[in-house]
């Protein structure tokens, strides 16, 4: 018999759902004007131009009939359950409305056309394509598709929705931790725009630098969402350019650096900045692991022994793990194992909350630190004594409770059981216990840098795994364990109650 009880989803939140999702598709129908125009401009092959039609027409007839079906008077305030499983469900959905011009055109199965479109809606970069030379519409897809993902399909929304849907309820339910105002809507209005200037800012860099505006476009929109897709076979060559390698390692921090740090920034309010002590850790954790594998590197011969290039390779590889982007500047196989270990933990670790970045975030982790640090004082310390629980944090000192602290623990927790079965699961296929951990810690971290073991002759279980490593990695776990225990809850109630 239950001791607890898990109320039912509400048949109007299940229309508010559906209400919104139809927003989602007819979005992204929208969207494929853009790869439409490029196949007629760079005259692709038609059945391109034809796929992303007919996909348009899907996405718009479907989000037109979700719209009209569960019309306005549906609508619904969302209970915390209901935002954790819309938010579940929505980047689901949009995975598969997304993935539709990669089935329809011919170049992928149903199951890795749903692979491809999950990574790269969730900023990933791992793909089932075995080529590297795509038509421009595929090209300009697959980056457009990162680029949405970055954003956030939950922000587009919040800017849409009516304040009785609980905005915070959908903000918080995303993996928002921090607001830049007091104001939902006015806060996603505000990352919208920060997100905008900064893909202004990176194509001007790119530019400047003398790419032409099509591969600006498509290195921004991946370097800002820090999803790392190529879109040419000689990517690694263009990242050895030193001005290229500069301006995308300047890109892909900027998307890995908490927007509300970018607004202050834009604001003109630099008071305190570099006291951050987010800001400090990821420089921090960029320069130790860059010295480490540089000393690495050199003392094992590689490049020469040259020190500027070992430099240049070692910062750039660190700065594009550690933001979840996924670049290569060069052949990572070549490196040592203890370089190459160095990249699998920063994978862990990602780049900063409230940014494109994914991983545990770096913030998390100095919390989870500092919390064992204090339990170590408090041991050894008389009982009576006060422990100042403060962090310096977005310009003031914040009080860290226990509950912030324990909350935080539990997700790490939750974050390492997903990466342990997951790579499990891995093993029982592939039977390398360095290519299953990779993989999967590059999954979870939306990182997208493995070896090379991707690709669509892996094993049905291992695709469906990684797709929901994809998808938990982007969206944070909880609401992939609140979606298992609603199921697996409402299966034991069905089965109780046939029992009686």
């Amino acid at each position: 018999m239950n001791i607890f009880s898990i109320n039912k989803i509400k048949p109007a939140e299940l229309k508010t759902i559906g209400h919104y999702t139809g927003y989602v598709s007819m979005v992204l129908g929208l969207l494929m004007i853009i790869p439409i125009t490029c196949a007629y401009i760079y005259h692709d092959a038609d059945i391109y131009m034809l796929s992303f039609t007919i996909s348009a027409i899907i996405n718009i007839s479907i989000g037109l009939l979700l719209y009209f079906v569960f019309n306005t008077k549906s609508i619904t305030n969302l209970s915390l359950k209901g935002s954790l499983i819309f938010v579940m469900s929505i980047w689901g959905f949009a995975s598969l409305f997304a993935s539709l011009p990669y089935f329809i055109s011919g170049d992928l199965s149903f199951i890795d056309a749903f692979f491809e479109g999950m990574s790269g809606i969730t900023t990933t970069g791992f793909s089932m394509y075995d080529v590297y030379t795509f038509p421009y519409s595929i090209s300009i897809w697959r980056c457009l598709i990162q680029w949405f993902g970055g954003l956030g399909i939950i922000f587009l929304l919040l800017v849409i929705v009516p304040s009785s849907v609980s905005l915070k309820r959908l903000y918080f339910a995303e993996g928002k931790t921090e607001q830049m105002t007091p104001n939902i809507k006015h806060t996603a209005t505000i990352f919208i725009k920060v997100y905008l200037i900064l893909t202004v800012l990176a194509v001007s860099l790119y530019i400047l630098a003398g790419l032409d505006p099509f591969d600006s476009i498509c290195y921004s929109f991946v370097g800002i969402a820090t999803g790392g897709y190529s879109i040419h076979p000689e990517h690694i060559n263009n990242f050895t350019n030193p001005i290229i390698q500069l301006i995308t390692m300047v890109v892909m921090l900027m998307g890995a650096t908490n927007f509300i740090v970018h607004y202050r920034i834009m604001k003109g309010n630099w008071r305190n900045l570099l006291k951050d002590v987010e800001i400090r850790a990821m420089f921090t954790i960029i320069t130790i692991a860059t010295i480490l594998i540089s000393i690495s590197l050199y003392f094992n011969g590689l490049y020469g022994q040259n020190i500027v290039l070992i430099f240049r390779h070692s910062l750039f590889q660190v700065v594009s793990i550690v933001t979840s982007t996924g670049f290569m500047s060069t052949d990572l196989n070549i490196w040592t194992p203890f370089s190459y270990y160095i990249l699998v933990l920063l994978m862990f670790i990602g780049g900063s909350v409230c940014s494109t970045a994914g991983g545990i975030k770096i913030y998390n982790i100095l919390i989870m630190f500092k919390a064992i640090w204090w339990e170590i004082q408090q041991m050894f310390l008389p009982n009576n004594t006060v422990i100042k629980r403060k962090i310096y944090h977005d310009q003031r000192k914040r009080e860290i409770s226990k509950d912030t602290t324990r909350t935080i623990m539990v997700y790490i927790i939750a974050y390492m059981l997903l990466f342990m079965i997951s790579t499990l699961i891995v093993l029982l296929f592939c039977k390398n216990l360095e290519i299953s951990f990779t993989v999967v810690a590059a999954s979870i971290g939306n990182t997208g840098v493995g070896p090379s073991f991707i690709s669509q002759s892996i094993p049905l279980v291992v695709k469906i795994v990684l797709i929901i490593d994809f998808w938990a990695g982007r969206i944070g776990v909880w609401p992939l364990l609140l979606s298992i225990v609603y199921f697996a809850y409402m299966l034991q109630s069905k089965v109780e109650k046939k029992d009686e």
